[in-house]
């Protein structure tokens, strides 16, 4: 699903608390990626790929123009709900992540980078953020506390009794 449609309709602007995963890569290229695609057969799961300023050359730039750029990005998505939990796998994610927690105010920060990938200074210094804000860490593929956790925010996980729990 592409965060930037070129048309908005009601019926796309229409679901529920959403769960968003901010991917480090095309899908299609991630490697062990079931785990994300099982999350993602959610109905409340959206992922969102790498723009087209790939996160690598966001952080060649200084902290506030990435911040700048990331708040950008996080006003053009326009998702088919309203975010509830987003999930960033990366330390370079964050900067997004947290624009769009800007943007959504009720949203919480999910982390799932592993242990070492954060390698640069800038690296880092936003994991450890990350690590920080986070109210869950994301473990994949997700445990039934996660998924439980998710449905108490309302997000439809497709377990059976999940849509009921935001009425």
């Amino acid at each position: 699903m592409s965060p930037f449609p070129r048309s908005r309709s009601a019926e796309v602007l229409s679901r529920g608390p959403l769960f968003v995963l901010l991917l480090p890569g095309m899908l299609e290229r991630l490697p062990d990626r079931e785990p994300i695609e099982a999350l993602l057969r959610a109905p409340g799961a959206v992922a969102v790929e790498p723009a087209r300023v790939s996160y690598g050359s966001l952080a060649r730039l200084p902290a506030a123009s990435a911040r700048s750029v990331a708040r950008r990005q996080a006003r053009r998505m326009q998702l088919p709900g309203i975010p509830a939990v987003v999930a960033a796998l990366h330390p370079l994610q964050v900067p997004l992540a947290l624009a769009l927690m800007d943007r959504h105010r009720e949203a919480e920060l999910w982390y799932g980078a592993p242990d070492g990938t954060a390698v640069t200074p800038r690296e880092l210094q936003l994991d450890a953020a990350a690590r920080e804000l986070a109210v869950a860490t994301l473990t994949l593929p997700v445990t039934a506390r996660l998924w439980t956790r998710m449905e108490s925010r309302g997000i439809e996980s497709g377990r059976l009794g999940s849509e009921r729990m935001s009425s």
